[in-house]
């Protein structure tokens, strides 16, 4: 963990509720941030029950990196675990009462079966509750138009989201450029604060916005790999090489259709465009891709001239061109063959109707023109459909020079993105033709696509990020673009295609270039064509992405989203191939940009100086915990083995192989001490190399080679190339296995068999003693306010044995002395006899009584001094609060008294329904905050109300001068 991923959590706790967007780049390790989040305000009791939304391929890696990093078990809400518990409880069983914490795919949101039971368990207001969404720009509204519209995501989110008190939302691109959808998104986020239709004010988003560029933390002296982008010139080709002929052909045939169309209004013009901007999106991916749509196209234009046009679906031909399509849920059971004829029918249908769009006013005479044209592109891409691209050769000529030796393979890896299903079976066919006859060519090549099941997504991610795996090649089509941690033993990534969206390439290459990349720098290559005039308009994207990535910040989303809509306005064509590529290149701040910028307060050198002073409070607060809690990895060792042993288990004889002087010991789930308790199943469970399949008996798989337990290390593992080491987990105080076996310490108390005590050998002149003590204040249902442990340094009265503890003023000097003397030798390493530990502990009970009662007053004193604190904290919030709420009040009135209507003159009729769906919004939302407003201050206020004190002893510390006594 790093000092700046602290800054979220240092942020929501010093939030009434928690609701907080976390913004930072692509690959600075939100999730990490999240669960730091999570983790302690479940330990102060404010939250204790947790909803993760998250995309579909990110669910099982958010229920692994809660497990693994913080001890936290969280149940996937999915077909198979809703089955399962309606088999074991009966068809009404709601899922959302079988626990506390889960995590649900955004694609199962809109779904009743899923969600009529959170709902349930819900109500209209769940206190201590916690929302995570990720990737929460998809919630925003979005069109491309001037206003921006809701989707159903939007509103299912917006109904589950003010359910619940604490809100956090992730993401690395949360400002699309319309400014309406970044207010919804933050209203989602925090009702008393942003309201939908109105502008963010920058000093409205600072507390509860955390957002920082690798750029910006890479320059501060953060280690990130440097980013290589490569351009791969394909040039000196043959004339007739299909690419570029294809390429001539659809141009003319684009020019050809564009004579026409340039005739309509222009929303006949712009939705008629958009199959040839389809058609050539799929070219530049692959002749395969291509030709498959364009045989649809031919199809739909011949339909039309026998039938006419009907209905068109105007939805599915703007998702030929716009959508991410190419992702299907399989856990409806559905298998890939059928998921892949799903993705094939649904492309199919969009391009189908993106065709029947471009007919607008045609006549048969043009159509038939058009036709025989496509005939003509249709004749020479089947016959190159199976043909090695000049793509594909350079590959096999960088595969041979940098992945096989000699007809063996080395350690290096390849990534390689397409946008299209069509392309991906295309590379992956001519790559396997490339590869057959070297060893184990079968297994060096695996794909990562929309139809890539859960389960099979963890297994290739697992085995492309370990060492020992023979895999060396993924082919991912976009579906594989978000959260997915690829970069341990990967630095090569090859875009075969490149999609018209920035935003999309800069996901792509954030799957390498992210936190644990352990190569110094990773390399992010794209190809072009010298002979192909449309690729000074792509390589002019690949540089703006590149510049947006290193330097823009917020502004780079909106200029984003201004070049893909330059691209998919008309595509591109050569007779302004120029002109459209040094449009990108100029794509500058606007008025628009700006305001994104200002709302997000990212401007390049304030947000720099803003970071530096952060990051280095960070680190000072990083360090002073770490100096004070005190625990390192070989204290945390000691511990562990000494709770081993007491439950009947020998550290030393599982101790493993050493990676790098780091020891490992492999603890095996066979033991005694662990079969007697099946409890310890679960636990080791964890552990495993993989995780169960469905269907799979546990016996067979806790049996099965591939899913043996791993080793454990009490600090980082690794390896000589810098790498974390395959099959070893670092286990931390969090960890699952760890607070099962130091639970009897941290659960057991005096009055039981095992005495809370120690002696430990002291520098000092004389015996000491220190009762520790802790000091609980508690709020409203529970919630810890306050926590201390409170130390009572002692000494013996009398010089001869001893009759009792005297207390030592913690202020005085002698006092203060034993306490440090106390800090000083927690660290030490000298053993101490028996006779020492025989001397002390028989008398802890009486001992304890001889200083309860300092303890006691020590602790009223305390409690005294908190109070006051929290009084005046409390009284500081909820008057902020009640400033907040009148603000959003008075703002929303006088927003009501302003005439807008010369501002949406150009909006199209579902802009303005939207525009007045927002405004209609406001009269609830003045309703809603004219109740908090009499209602939250004062319960703020309450909130830091002490309730209920614990003042209790927690052990005994016997500081040993060494005497003989």
């Amino acid at each position: 963990m790093d000092a700046y991923q602290l800054a979220p959590l240092k942020k929501a706790l010093q939030l009434p509720r928690v609701n907080l967007l976390i913004a930072d780049d692509v690959g600075l390790g939100k999730t990490i941030e999240a669960g730091l989040v999570v983790r302690e305000m479940l330990l102060r009791k404010r939250i204790d029950f947790i909803v993760v939304l998250a995309p579909p391929s990110m669910t099982i890696q958010w229920q692994d990196e809660l497990a693994a990093k913080f001890g936290l078990s969280f149940e996937i809400i999915d077909r198979d675990l809703l089955a399962e518990l309606r088999r074991k409880r009966g068809f009404g069983v709601n899922p959302w009462a079988a626990g506390s914490r889960f995590i649900l795919s955004h694609k199962l949101l809109g779904d009743e079966a899923y969600t009529s039971g959170l709902r349930e368990i819900l109500g209209s207001f769940q206190a201590r509750s916690l929302l995570i969404l990720d990737e929460a720009h998809h919630c925003a509204p979005a069109g491309g138009g001037r206003y921006a519209i809701e989707s159903q995501f939007t509103k299912a989110v917006r109904d589950i989201a003010d359910r619940f008190e604490h809100r956090l939302f992730l993401s690395a691109t949360p400002h699309n450029g319309h400014a309406n959808s970044f207010a919804t998104l933050l209203e989602i986020l925090d009702p008393q604060r942003f309201t939908r239709g109105m502008d963010v004010r920058e000093d409205e988003l600072k507390p509860v916005m955390v957002r920082r560029l690798k750029a910006d933390l890479r320059a501060l002296g953060e280690a990130f790999p440097e980013r290589i982008v490569e351009r791969v010139a394909l040039g000196g080709l043959r004339e007739d090489q299909p690419e570029l002929v294809l390429a001539k052909m659809l141009s003319d045939y684009g020019a050809l259709r564009e004579r026409r169309i340039g005739a309509l209004r222009a929303g006949k013009a712009a939705q008629a465009r958009l199959s040839f901007v389809g058609l050539q999106q799929r070219l530049l991916s692959s002749i395969p891709a291509f030709a498959k749509t364009l045989q649809v196209h031919r199809k739909s234009l011949q339909k039309v001239l026998e039938q006419g046009s009907d209905h068109i679906p105007l939805a599915a031909a703007a998702a030929f061109v716009h959508a991410q399509l190419g992702e299907v849920d399989l856990s409806s059971g559905m298998d890939e063959d059928a998921a892949l004829r799903l993705l094939s029918d649904e492309e199919d249908q969009g391009a189908d109707a993106a065709a029947a769009l471009g007919t607008a006013e045609a006549s048969r005479g043009q159509l038939d023109g058009e036709l025989a044209a496509v005939d003509a592109m249709i004749a020479v891409s089947e016959k190159a459909a199976t043909s090695a691209d000049a793509r594909i050769e350079w590959l096999e000529d960088w595969i041979n020079g940098n992945m096989v030796a000699d007809g063996q393979w080395g350690e290096r890896r390849l990534i390689i993105f397409t946008e299209y299903e069509a392309t991906r079976i295309y590379i992956e066919r001519q790559l396997r033709r490339i590869i057959m006859g070297t060893p184990d060519h079968d297994s060096r090549i695996a794909t990562f696509t929309g139809i890539t099941s859960s389960e099979r997504r963890e297994a290739i991610k697992r085995a492309f990020n370990d060492a020992d795996s023979f895999l060396r090649i993924l082919i991912c089509t976009d579906a594989a673009r978000e959260g997915i941690n690829l970069q341990q033993q990967c630095h090569d990534l090859v875009h075969f295609d490149l999609p018209w969206n920035p935003s999309r390439l800069e996901q792509r290459n954030g799957r390498i270039d992210r936190k644990l990349q352990p190569a110094p720098q990773v390399f992010c290559r794209y190809f072009v064509y010298e002979q192909r005039p449309e690729d000074i308009v792509l390589e002019a994207l690949v540089r703006k992405t590149d510049l947006i990535q290193r330097q823009l910040g917020s502004a780079g989303q909106v200029i984003e989203n201004r070049v893909a809509r330059r691209m998919a306005d008309r595509g591109i064509l050569r007779s302004d191939a120029k002109t459209l590529a040094a449009a990108i290149a100029s794509e500058e701040a606007d008025e628009k940009v700006n305001a994104a910028v200002q709302a997000l307060g990212d401007q390049p050198n304030q947000r720099l100086a803003r970071i530096k002073d952060e990051l280095d409070d960070l680190k000072s607060s990083l360090e002073a915990a770490r100096k004070r809690v005190g625990v390192d990895s070989h204290e945390l060792e000691a511990v562990f083995g000494l709770a081993l042993s007491r439950a009947g288990a020998d550290m030393g004889a599982a101790t493993a192989k050493s990676v790098q002087g780091t020891r490992t010991f492999a603890l095996s789930p066979d033991l005694p001490t662990f079969t007697q308790d099946q409890s310890w199943q679960p636990v080791f469970d964890e552990l495993r190399e993989r995780r169960q399949k469905p269907g799979e008996r546990p016996g067979q798989w806790r049996t099965s080679e591939d899913a043996q337990v791993r080793r454990i290390s009490f600090s980082p593992a690794i390896d000589e190339q810098g790498r974390d080491a395959p099959g070893v987990v670092q286990v931390h105080v969090e960890h699952r296995l760890v607070r099962r076996l130091l639970s009897r310490f941290l659960t057991t108390g005096f009055q039981s068999g095992l005495n809370r005590a120690c002696v430990i050998r002291s520098a000092g002149t004389g015996d000491r003693a220190v009762l520790l003590g802790r000091l609980a204040l508690y709020g409203p249902n529970a919630t810890r306010l306050h926590e201390e442990i409170i130390p009572i340094a002692a000494d013996w009265i009398g010089s001869e044995g001893r009759t009792a503890l005297q207390p030592l003023a913690a202020s005085d000097e002698a006092g203060a002395s034993v306490i440090a003397e106390l800090e000083a030798a927690l660290h030490g390493i000298d053993a101490v006899p028996e006779r020492a530990i025989a001397r002390f502990t028989p008398g802890i009970h009486e001992d304890v009584l001889d200083l309860r009662v300092a303890l006691e007053a020590h602790a009223q004193s305390r409690r005294t001094e908190v109070e006051k604190e929290l009084t005046q904290r409390g009284k500081e919030e909820a008057s902020a609060l009640r400033s907040l709420l009148k603000s959003q009040i008075d703002r929303i009135r006088s927003e009501q008294k302003k005439d807008d209507r010369q501002l949406t003159l150009d909006f199209d009729e579902q802009q303005t329904r939207q525009r007045d769906a927002d405004r209609k919004s406001w009269e609830k939302k003045l309703e809603r905050l004219t109740h908090d407003l009499e209602t939250e201050p004062e319960r703020l206020r309450n909130s830091f109300d002490i309730r209920a004190a614990r003042i209790e002893p927690l052990g005994m510390v016997y500081l040993w001068a060494g005497e003989e006594g």
